[in-house]
C-alpha cells in the first residue's frame, strides 16, 4: 500500500514539473486529473502529461480568444 507522503511527494515533484513545462512553452494543462496522475506515477506520469500535450492527444491546455473571453 502506498502511504500518503509518497503521494504528496510525488504530486509536488510533477506539479513542479507540469509548472516548468508551461513556463518553458509546452502547454501542458494543470487540473485534477494532470495532478493525479502525476501524484500515482510520479517522474513518469509527469513526462506522460508532457508527451500527451505536446502531440495534442489529451491535456493540452486551452486559450480562450481574446473575442470570447471579451463576450462572456
Amino acid at each position: 500500500m502506498v502511504s500518503l507522503r509518497v503521494l504528496a511527494v510525488n504530486a509536488v515533484v510533477g506539479l513542479v514539473i507540469l509548472i516548468v513545462a508551461n513556463a518553458v512553452g509546452l502547454g501542458t494543462q494543470i487540473s485534477l486529473v494532470t495532478l493525479l496522475v502525476c501524484a500515482v506515477f510520479g517522474l513518469p506520469g509527469a513526462i506522460l502529461v508532457i508527451l500527451l500535450a505536446v502531440l495534442d492527444v489529451a491535456f493540452v491546455a486551452t486559450v480562450v480568444p481574446a473575442v470570447l473571453a471579451v463576450l462572456a
